[in-house]
């Protein structure tokens, strides 16, 4: 469901909180949420700071139950966690995409995509209708290049429409490639071959310059699908990653925990090797915590705060 780093963006458990199960219990000890491996937890695997009703980007999720509340049994520290919707609330769909950029930039330094790609349109089609049209692109590609694999991800222009951005491994040269996708894309749908644009990606250091200022214009909010969209924002094929999708996630939420903790430590005055000993403490206290899901009586700390 969700989960949380220790020491961040906390805040005390009222004197009078009911640390107890969610409603209905009797007592018993509450459900204990299920660890990510290493046992840690983290931001962007769900926990949320204290809601800022006005700015739902910048002060967490506003999805999550008034009602439940993370318990470090540990610490006795108390936060709250997130939903982890991402078509259905902007603090998760920001953190997904951090995420996802981040697996991409891991796997870039590895296994370097060639080429990048965007398709338009001026239609405005819906996801569905694209898998079928990208699913004739990969084919016509694979008939070409046998090795072919892309990642993809939509973004929406302003007008509304949807277009995609396409990573690719396995491809030969910029024209060719730019020709049979053009070709294929604008003979299925209200697009010109103007409107599409192929790009080489000369290395691994560019795929990462590209990530960060091309992809990771998802977070921001005029190129986010509107909320209640239905669909997925990024796809690939099963190639494409040097390792599987699940194992390659895990690796990026454990390089975006060692980020962070590496910036606590320097940002509290620590440098060098001290800042990298800071941040290992700071990950092992993460790891070893005992994260679990309680609910709060919230008539009574009303009451309390009056």
């Amino acid at each position: 469901m969700v989960q949380g780093r220790p020491g961040a963006l906390i805040f005390p458990a009222p004197a009078d909180m009911d640390i107890r199960p969610g409603p209905g219990g009797s007592g018993a000890p509450a459900t204990v949420l299920p660890s990510a491996p290493g046992g840690a937890l983290d931001l962007h695997e769900g926990i949320s700071p204290p809601r800022d009703y006005l700015d739902p980007l910048a002060g967490g999720c506003q999805r999550w139950p008034e009602h439940l509340r993370l318990y470090n049994a540990t610490t006795g520290e108390v936060v709250y966690g997130r939903c982890r919707a991402t078509n259905k609330c902007p603090y998760c769909q920001r953190l997904y995409v951090v995420e996802t950029v981040e697996m991409l930039r891991l796997d870039a330094l590895e296994w370097a995509p060639t080429l990048w790609t965007v398709l338009t349109a001026r239609e405005h089609l819906t996801r569905p209708e694209t898998y079928r049209h990208l699913e004739h692109l990969r084919r016509a590609l694979r008939r070409r290049f046998s090795d072919a694999q892309w990642s993809v991800q939509v973004e929406f222009q302003k007008r509304g429409a949807l277009h995609l951005n396409l990573l690719h491994k396995g491809v030969g040269d910029l024209e060719d490639v730019h020709e049979l996708l053009s070709g294929v894309w604008c003979s299925r749908v209200d697009a010109l071959p103007v409107g599409q644009a192929t790009r080489e990606l000369h290395d691994a250091a560019g795929v990462v310059g590209y990530l960060g200022k091309e992809l990771a214009h998802g977070l921001k909010r005029e190129q986010a699908p509107p909320l209640g969209w239905k669909g997925h924002r990024t796809s690939h094929t099963r190639g494409y990653l040097v390792r599987p999708t699940p194992v390659m996630r895990e690796e990026a939420r454990a390089s975006l925990r060692t980020k962070r903790a590496l910036w606590r430590a320097i940002n509290a005055g620590y440098e060098g090797t001290d800042a990298e000993a800071a941040a290992e403490r700071d990950l092992e206290q993460g790891a070893a915590a005992d994260w679990r899901l309680r609910s709060i009586n919230l008539r009574r700390a009303t009451h309390a705060a009056s």
